[in-house]
C-alpha cells in the first residue's frame, strides 16, 4: 500500500473521530473528505515530479477546507457559554437541520441542551445563537 493512500485513509478517519468527539457531527468535513478522495485518485495517475506539486496544492486546499468546516463552538464551549447565563445545563444530543441556500461549510447539526426547569434550547454551533424550544406535549 502506498504511503499517500494510507495517509488519506488516516486523515479521513481522524476527521471523523474529531467530528464525533468534539463537535457532535456538526463539523462540515464533506468538502475536505471529497478533496482527499480526489487527491488519492490523482496521485495514482501522476509521476513523482508532478505528484509533489499537486500534493502540496491539495494539502493547502484540504487544510483550508478543514479550517472553514470547523464550527465556532464545540459541545464543551457551547455548554460553557450557556453556563454563563443558566445554572443547570446538560447536553442532551444533537439534531440535524436543513440550511437555506448552498454553503458546504455551514454546520448541518445543532446542539440540544436541557436547562433548568426541564426546558430545552437549541445552540447553533456556527453563530452561538440560542433558540428556545417549546415544551413537549
Amino acid at each position: 500500500m502506498k504511503w499517500w493512500i494510507l495517509s488519506g485513509i488516516l486523515m479521513i478517519g481522524g476527521m471523523m473521530v474529531v467530528n464525533e468527539a468534539l463537535y457532535g457531527n456538526a463539523a462540515a468535513f464533506g468538502v475536505a473528505t471529497g478533496m482527499i478522495v480526489a487527491m488519492l485518485f490523482a496521485m495514482k495517475k501522476l509521476n513523482s515530479r508532478r505528484r509533489l506539486r499537486l500534493g502540496a496544492l491539495f494539502a493547502l486546499l484540504i487544510g483550508s477546507s478543514v479550517y472553514f468546516g470547523i464550527p465556532n463552538y464545540s459541545i464543551v464551549e457551547a455548554e460553557r457559554s450557556l453556563k454563563k447565563v443558566h445554572e443547570d445545563v446538560t447536553y442532551v444530543h444533537d439534531v440535524g437541520v436543513v440550511n437555506e441556500g448552498w454553503n458546504p461549510f455551514q454546520p448541518k447539526r445543532v446542539y440540544v441542551f436541557e436547562i433548568e426547569a426541564e426546558s430545552q434550547v437549541l445552540f447553533l454551533p456556527d453563530s452561538g445563537e440560542v433558540i428556545k424550544t417549546r415544551p413537549p406535549m
